[in-house]
């Protein structure tokens, strides 16, 4: 019996122990806006990378960060974007996965921006990808 209760007292300190992880999915959002504003509308690839979270950059050198920009945009680039839906936190994770489209005139862009951070620490973007897609004539 002694052992039933060292060892749920061990998991309630195990469990009792774990980090919190508070979310503010608007300013994930708005970091993930404003790095698809910099690197995607405005096409300026240094503020871009160093918007990226610096592991991220340790991972990916700058060429092929402006390579990945550029093969995403080769039917080009938009001149807005916007959050589409609410941000997605991943649970227990540090990390908010947002959507994102841009618009042109004749073309829609998806993209998903990943940034990792919390309420407290900001967030900064680690993964991207998307691209353009044509709009489908109404009527």
């Amino acid at each position: 019996m002694r052992r039933i209760g060292a060892a749920i007292f061990f998991l309630t300190g195990m469990f009792g122990c774990a980090e919190k992880i508070e979310h503010d999915l608007e300013l994930a959002a708005k970091r993930a806006v404003e790095f698809a504003e910099v690197t995607f509308v405005r096409r300026n690839l240094d503020k871009g990378y160093a918007l990226l979270a610096t592991k991220a950059r340790s991972y990916v050198p700058i060429e092929k960060f402006n390579e990945t920009v550029s093969e995403m945009h080769r039917s080009g680039y938009p001149i807005r974007v916007t959050v589409v839906g609410a941000a997605s936190p991943i649970p227990g994770e540090k990390v908010v996965n947002v959507v994102l489209r841009g618009e042109d005139s004749g073309k829609q862009f998806h993209y998903r921006v990943t940034v990792a951070g919390t309420a407290t620490t900001d967030y900064r973007v680690t993964t991207f990808g998307g691209g353009a897609t044509p709009l489908l004539p109404s009527g």
